[in-house]
């Protein structure tokens, strides 16, 4: 699923397995044909994922979700993206992993460790795909989407989010987690079955400005360091915190791009869940403005 690299290096960071083993390679190209319209400043580079990361024992992360092309192959070679589960019926992703995608063309696991142990998780059906407004105008930063699943996943928590507005749970220093199936190395690409960690600083508005002069700190927060990182196969996928005497986890972000993977002076780039200004405009569409008030944000 890798676009163009024409543009410059900072790529999204959407990649498949399933591209190395030559499968599903019409639906591939039609995300590829439909990101490249509307990422072109932020082209996917090569395959990677969870960068310095480790591997989970079953169960560790039951609001996790994994976007995948609908088939019978490997859902380890069918899985392309991450996501969460927001409410029980709705998955929160990266819009760049699902632009141009039919509901047809998909479904979702959540609350699967290994990717081929298909006893585990909650597979399901997706009825509608809701890309931010913004994003689908080309406004890159604005990197969310929504899927609508065919039936409720119940029996597990979904994730929490920051409060519209706030930046108590971005304070630069501060450590997030990010999790994926992601390449798990930049000189040979492997994806990993089960699922990996790793934990990151968040980087200041400033010093992510100096390394992308198109990051925008009203809807974006950076976060990784050399070494530690989220990469291809990641993408969609939650960044989040777990809070002293909280229940749950809050994410505060959605892996979207970088420059490398876990490069010096290069963190990644993530949308800030607790951005007013991406809520705010997510009522700019029909379909946001329903979704808005479902979720009562």
């Amino acid at each position: 699923m890798q676009l163009s690299t024409a543009h410059r290096t900072t790529t999204r960071r959407i990649a498949s397995a399933a591209v190395a083993a030559g499968a599903v390679v019409g639906l591939l190209g039609t995300f590829t044909a439909a990101a490249d319209a509307a990422t072109g400043a932020h082209p996917t580079r090569p395959n990677h994922p969870i960068i310095g990361g480790t591997e989970k024992p079953v169960g560790s992360y039951p609001f996790m979700a994994a976007l995948l092309t609908k088939g019978r192959g490997n859902p380890h070679d069918r899985q392309f993206c991450g996501g969460s589960l927001l409410a029980p019926d709705i998955v929160m992703t990266a819009a760049h992993c699902v632009i141009g995608a039919q509901p047809k063309q998909l479904e979702t696991v959540v609350g699967r460790t290994v990717l081929s142990k298909k006893n585990q998780g909650h597979l399901r059906n997706v009825t509608d795909v809701v890309v931010h407004p913004r994003y689908a105008r080309g406004q890159e930063a604005y990197d969310i989407a929504f899927l609508m699943l065919d039936k409720p996943v119940t029996g597990t928590a979904p994730v929490n989010l920051p409060t519209a507005g706030t930046d108590a749970l971005i304070r630069p220093g501060a450590k997030a987690t990010v999790i994926g199936w992601g390449n798990t190395d930049t000189e040979v690409t492997h994806y990993p079955d089960r699922i990996r960690a790793v934990d990151v600083p968040i980087v200041s508005h400033i010093e992510c400005k100096a390394s992308y002069p198109d990051y925008d700190k009203k809807v974006n927060v950076c976060a990784g360091v050399e070494g530690k990182d989220s990469c291809q196969g990641d993408s969609g996928g939650p960044m989040f915190r777990k809070l002293p005497g909280r229940r749950g986890v809050y994410q505060t972000g959605i892996v979207s791009y970088g420059d490398g993977c876990a490069a010096q002076g290069a963190p990644g780039v993530y949308t800030y869940t607790g951005s007013a200004k991406l809520w705010d405009t997510l009522s700019e569409s029909a379909k946001g403005k329903k979704l808005k008030q479902l979720l009562g944000r």
